[in-house]
């Protein structure tokens, strides 16, 4: 059985501009988006995401400095009562992204809701918590001893559940008094956090009826947890179980069939290889199905296209033309039963046929994980990188396959959960 507790939740004081204190989840931060939230001094960033210049200790040692003058400067606040939290986001996508689902999920806006609350540690896989997708050992380090050494949660760990009656949404619509993806302000239920980041809102209420509290703890008993974002953090929490005697961490339970709740892929860039042997690579184990000056409708469409679970499609962009490859399927089957796995097979067959075997250096160093397919494109357009993979979206019900009937792993940055969570919001004073 799962085991949720309510909290005392950590927040930017609501008397201070939160707007300029609030940054995105750290994992998502790159060179130019630390530069500019770090020009704010109190900004919360300067707590949770390393520096580019900074080594993993400097970092550590001016984590804990920053949150002690957060303290003191009176920037971050404990509520006095424990509860549990509601956290909201109101959020839009833009074009390039809205290409890449399917007409039916798509939506001029979405409005998720979370419920935030601590969660008992236990090993993945071993009970009622799994996750979905391997994680890079050393960022797990790098969370432990932030956490360690500030005491702190500084954003919730992402999982979701199934509900299919929707009980739990509908307690909080009724509650706060409004219809998603409408929002009527309700007097007597306000946010006590509401602030916009990149264009989202991020709104949060506060649950401390004790009658309501214990309905929520029922509602939520037996369900079975899947971690969807948030692995290192996880695996860095139950690090700190195991070594420091911390049985709770703090996580955002949201039901899996929320229509507001979106799954995308990262795309891939790659550099440091041979063309040749890339080229080789491709026409051994697909063919060319589509070929094009753009992406658009058209592309996404015939990547969609699934004849069956062994129809492993690829996009691919040279800096020249869109490509769209489909896989041989006596070799997909070969490497399903090889492998023991059918829920994504073409991010296997991506790293296995194509780019492991080509490049040069490391995954690490010459493969690059893009966010959106605009952003893909741009970095081959740039020289940065030479080749970008464009990839099909996974729905909530092929991760849950992948972790409650294959009891598999997605290679690392495979899913992109939406919308984040920002740092900041939510915080949660450890011990």
């Amino acid at each position: 059985m799962v085991d949720i507790r309510p909290f005392k939740a950590t927040i930017l004081n609501p008397q201070l501009p939160i707007e300029k204190l609030v940054c995105p989840v750290y994992d998502t931060i790159d060179r130019t988006t630390h530069r500019k939230y770090a020009m704010e001094k109190n900004n919360i960033i300067h707590v949770t995401t390393r520096g580019y210049d900074m080594d993993r200790d400097e970092y550590i040692r001016y984590a804990k400095k920053s949150l002690d003058a957060l303290k003191e400067s009176n920037t971050i606040v404990e509520r006095e009562n424990p509860g549990f939290y509601i956290y909201g986001i109101m959020f839009n996508l833009p074009p390039e992204t809205l290409v890449q689902l399917h007409e039916k999920d798509r939506r001029s806006s979405y409005f998720v809701f979370g419920l935030v609350s601590l969660v008992k540690v236990e090993e993945l896989g071993e009970g009622n918590i799994v996750g979905h997708e391997n994680i890079f050992e050393t960022n797990t380090v790098e969370r432990y001893e932030v956490m360690k050494a500030c005491m702190m949660n500084f954003s919730p760990i992402t999982a979701e559940y199934s509900m299919p009656g929707h009980d739990l949404n509908n307690l909080f619509e009724k509650y706060l008094g409004f219809k998603r993806p409408d929002y009527v302000p309700n007097p007597e239920r306000l946010p006590i956090v509401n602030v916009t980041l990149d264009g989202n809102s991020h709104l949060l209420w506060e649950l401390t009826d004790e009658t309501l509290v214990n309905r929520i703890t029922e509602m939520m008993a037996g369900k079975n947890l899947l971690i969807l974002d948030g692995h290192h953090r996880y695996t860095a929490s139950n690090t700190m179980r195991k070594k420091d005697g911390i049985e709770y961490t703090m996580m955002m339970l949201m039901e899996g069939t929320d229509r507001a709740l979106l799954l995308l892929p990262w795309h891939r860039t790659v550099r440091n290889f041979s063309r040749d042997n890339l080229e080789t690579k491709i026409f051994g184990y697909f063919s060319v199905v589509w070929q094009g000056d753009i992406t658009g409708e058209e592309f996404y469409s015939v990547l969609r296209e699934r004849e069956s679970e062994y129809d492993v499609r690829l996009g691919m962009y040279d800096g020249k033309k869109y490509t769209i490859l489909r896989a041989d399927e006596k070799a997909v089957r070969e490497l399903s039963g090889a492998c023991g796995e059918t829920v994504g097979l073409d991010l296997i067959a991506l790293h296995d046929w194509l780019i492991n075997p080509v490049i040069r250096g490391k995954p690490v160093d010459d493969v690059y994980f893009n966010a959106s397919p605009y952003e893909a494109i741009s970095r081959v357009d740039s020289g940065e990188y030479d080749v970008a993979f464009l990839l099909n979206q996974f729905s909530v019900r092929d991760v849950e396959k992948k972790a409650f009937e294959e009891g598999k792993n997605f290679p690392q940055k495979s899913t992109l959960f939406l919308p984040k969570v920002a740092e900041g919001i939510i915080m949660r004073q450890i011990g």
